[in-house]
């Protein structure tokens, strides 16, 4: 799995990109990448799974743990954007669907949240 980072003003983008979000080396290199936005002061947080294919119980645990580390340091809001309809259909079935505002496009989420302010 590929992640990368990206920062628009106080909005943190992480990028996931592969086959499958879950392998336990994911976990690492995500909370790495998320120590990093929290530690440039970011205040809301999008998950881009736009070029993940499948998601499995760990990459869902990645999921929690963003919204847990985030929120426990301070931080406003985590959305998830590009979910397929395999990522969809987990997030529902687990009901994790009610814990994260779900955007189809990256645009969406960003303007989303530019309209939440964050002291």
């Amino acid at each position: 799995m590929e992640i990368k980072t990206q920062r628009i003003n106080d909005i943190g983008i992480i990028y996931f990109a592969g086959k499958t979000l879950g392998d336990p080396a994911d976990s690492k290199v995500f909370e790495g990448c998320l120590n990093d936005l929290i530690d440039q002061h970011v205040n809301k947080i999008i998950l881009d799974l736009g070029k993940v294919e499948r998601i499995n119980s760990t990459g869902l645990a990645i999921l929690i743990t963003a919204s847990t580390l985030f929120s426990d340091s301070g931080g406003k809001k985590v959305v998830l954007t590009g979910s397929n309809d395999f990522i969809s259909g987990a997030l529902a079935v687990t009901k994790l669907n009610q814990f994260f505002d779900c955007y189809d496009e990256l645009n969406d989420a960003i303007a989303s949240l530019e309209n939440i302010l964050c002291e």
